[in-house]
């Protein structure tokens, strides 16, 4: 009889260790895929609005000076790092790499004019970046272009 009492003692410590370690399993499980629904949708708002920004400035470098451009980017910065977590590889170092090259071309007034060749060829890969950026965003998203970005030769 003491045997059937122990056994039965057993098995309901036995029932109810199970029953823990199974919730905790499943909260575990819960929590996880919580925290991977979350970071796929603040992966895509930043994704939406790295393909936005880079629209802009791609606007910008054609239309706008280039103090007017880099003053979009640096009114941007704050943003970029916000969503640096969640942007595509690559995209935060053609961000910076713009963001310097703008910065060269706008230059300091007490260095002088600069080289009108050299100039262009800045200007060209200001917009050879904008465009690998778009292209990251959109092989991030895993969504096809429609049109192929051109490559700007330089």
């Amino acid at each position: 009889m003491t045997d059937a009492i122990l056994a039965a003692i057993l098995g309901g410590l036995l029932a109810i260790v199970g029953g823990f370690v199974a919730a905790w399993f499943q909260m575990r499980i819960t929590r996880r895929t919580r925290m991977n629904t979350i970071i796929a949708e603040k992966k895509i708002k930043a994704n939406a609005e790295a393909y936005q920004y880079m629209k802009e400035i791609e606007r910008s470098l054609v239309e706008r000076t280039d103090a007017e451009t880099l003053t979009l980017i640096h009114a941007r910065d704050a943003w970029m790092s916000a969503s640096r977590l969640f942007l595509p590889g690559s995209f935060p170092d053609q961000w910076e790499a713009l963001r310097i090259t703008l910065a060269w071309l706008v230059g300091s007034p007490m260095e002088g004019p600069r080289d009108p060749e050299t100039t262009h060829r800045l200007r060209l890969k200001a917009l050879h970046l904008t465009k690998d950026a778009l292209a990251e965003v959109y092989e991030d998203m895993g969504i096809e272009r429609k049109e192929p970005f051109s490559k700007v030769e330089g």
